[in-house]
């Protein structure tokens, strides 16, 4: 028979619905208050012990649609065995390959809150041709290479770029395996040339940071020859919306207000860019030695989560859509990864976004052997969520899967303070989501019959 999953979700809505999640699955779905008895009902004869339950006809037809989406589950299955499982496979699978590129550390923005500082130079070709070699000793066993170029501002070595992209995507084309490539760039170098240069580079995701609207923006991220960069990465995003998927990041700090939210909002959607981009607020969090001198100025997880939903709110009153979506995964990040690294100008790897440039927390180097006994690999690569109870027995841990390891690992948060924002906050985002995807049903045109 089947079993009700650990990791539904059930809330009242508008219009006498309620909203129903799985956290296994990420199925989202509206049922009506009738739906829900009847649901009740069946929950309460599947958990009976009974093998054979009696089911009027309404609870058959509902049961098969809760088997889509897998609110409920065949009695045989383990939710948390199959949860380890996948987390397991993913973990140690070398079929696929995932490298974080920063060409240069070079930057042309002097942001208060980031790791860079004055670093210069870009990859040499020596470095680019070890890159190559590391994915070609893989290249016959590999389904798939995901690339994101980082930085710095990776632009500024578009050159690199180009080169190593060519030849990367040569090897797939020869190999048959594919090629997916991102990029996160400050985005004042984003213009139309660059932008095209990318698109043929086979990059299709564009992650861009705006910190606020104009009048905070050119403060916080001023450009290193003290001038304004936001009106021009504005205009910039106005064309790369129609090449590249465009998301649009801004940092969230305790002085970020609605009230800038709500001017950033308006000036986006003056520029036209209000169905084009998705917007989502990130946490700025005091991750390295640097960073310690905002950390005054920055959140506990448990406070962002509740500024956050307001912002989200924001967003659909202003006619945005929400794109942050609780989806579970496999593993939370690459640090979690057998065949994931972050690879610098130098060719230093890295297990962790939070680490590139900071020469005590490198693993190896590219053009050498792996050590995966190296203790900057192993001191991430072993946390483990299901070892926390906590984590163990969340009914949302699929989307998750213990949260960010160096939060633990190097920050030594435990509990709660490990967590992600769904964990404080998927009741309201549930209802924001719900609302966000109504919105756009009702605003897409029904085809003609």
């Amino acid at each position: 028979m089947s079993r009700v999953s650990r990791y539904n979700h059930f809330q009242q809505w508008q219009g006498g619905y309620r909203i129903a999640f799985n956290a296994f699955t990420g199925a989202l779905a509206l049922m009506t208050e009738d739906n829900f008895q009847t649901y009740q009902k069946l929950a309460a004869k599947l958990s009976n012990g009974n093998s054979a339950p009696i089911l009027t006809d309404a609870e058959r037809e509902l049961l098969q649609q809760l088997e889509h989406g897998r609110f409920v589950h065949p009695d045989d299955c383990d939710e948390l065995q199959a949860l380890k499982f996948t987390h397991g496979s993913a973990r140690f699978d070398r079929t696929a390959l995932a490298l974080i590129v920063a060409p240069t550390l070079a930057c042309n923005m002097a942001c208060p809150y980031c790791f860079e500082n004055n670093k210069r130079g870009k990859m040499t070709p020596e470095i680019a041709d070890q890159i190559v070699g590391f994915v070609s000793r893989q290249a016959k066993t590999l389904t798939q290479l995901d690339l994101t170029w980082y930085g710095g501002e990776p632009l500024l070595a578009l050159d690199v770029i180009e080169i190593l992209s060519r030849r990367l995507i040569g090897m797939a084309n020869d190999e048959s395996f594919t090629y997916r490539a991102s990029i996160i760039t400050n985005g004042y170098l984003l213009d139309r040339d660059s932008v095209d240069t990318l698109v043929d580079l086979k990059v299709g995701v564009c992650q861009v940071t705006l910190d606020g609207p104009a009048r905070l923006h050119n403060i916080r991220r001023p450009l290193k020859n003290g001038r304004d960069s936001f009106q021009t990465i504005v205009d910039n995003l106005k064309y790369a919306a129609g090449r590249l998927v465009v998301s649009v990041r801004v940092n969230i700090d305790k002085s970020f207000s609605s009230a800038d939210v709500a001017e950033l909002l308006t000036e986006l959607k003056a520029a036209g860019l209000q169905q084009r981009v998705s917007v989502n607020f990130g946490m700025v969090e005091p991750s390295s030695a640097t960073c310690a001198a905002v950390a005054e100025a920055c959140y506990e997880i448990a406070d962002f989560s509740q500024v956050e939903i307001g912002f989200y709110r924001q967003l659909l009153d202003n006619g945005y859509g929400v794109e942050k979506l609780p989806s579970p995964c496999a593993v939370f990040c690459m640090a979690q990864l057998v065949n994931a690294f972050l690879v610098d100008p130098d060719g230093n790897l890295y297990r962790c976004w939070n680490y590139v440039g900071d020469p005590a927390k490198t693993m190896g180097h590219i053009r050498d052997k792996i050590d995966y006994q190296n203790a900057n690999f192993v001191k991430l690569f072993a946390i483990d969520p299901f070892v926390d109870p906590l984590c163990r027995d969340c009914d949302i841990l699929p989307v998750c899967l213990g949260g960010c390891p160096s939060n633990r690992a190097d920050r030594g948060l435990t509990g709660e303070q490990a967590c992600q924002s769904w964990k404080h906050n998927l009741s309201p985002m549930l209802e924001i989501i719900a609302r966000s995807r109504s919105q756009r049903a009702a605003s897409t045109p029904k085809e003609q019959s």
